[in-house]
């Protein structure tokens, strides 16, 4: 018997917090000094998890109230690596042709790269998604 961590039901546990809004928790799941980035933002957007991405999260789920969380795929990788295909969002502000209608509440595809410490904590997070469908929200809220 291993006495690795189940990688696979930590990550399920991070994004169940993240769907129920539950930002400590999610935090209580990363490691002290723990980086992230949001490609979308910049190559050189990495930031500490605590005070960083954890402030975009806070926003997020204050911004929108029913944002949730549907976890599509989980794929163990090399070493402690999980990969995860998400669907992330909420009702939108307005009609987007073709992606979003205002006020339904819409999923926009992310996909994670999460590495883990021996001890089973998020060391690392990697965020990608479509940035047009988000602009084009962006834009037709204005």
């Amino acid at each position: 018997m291993s006495n690795s961590p189940d990688l696979k039901a930590i990550t399920k546990k991070f994004f169940a917090a993240y769907d129920g809004h539950d930002v400590d928790c999610m935090l209580a799941l990363c490691a002290d000094g723990a980086q992230g980035r949001y490609l979308p933002y910049g190559k050189k957007s990495v930031m500490p998890i605590r005070g960083g991405l954890e402030q975009i999260w806070r926003g997020l789920l204050g911004a929108v109230p029913d944002f949730g969380v549907e976890v599509d795929e989980m794929i163990q990788g090399e070493g402690n690596i999980i990969v995860v295909q998400a669907l992330l969002g909420g009702a939108m502000p307005a009609d987007v042709p073709g992606l979003v209608t205002k006020g339904k509440s819409d999923r926009i595809a992310h996909a994670y790269i999460i590495r883990y410490d021996a001890s089973g904590k998020i060391k690392r997070l990697d965020c990608y998604w479509d940035n047009t469908a988000i602009n084009a929200i962006m834009a037709s809220a204005l």
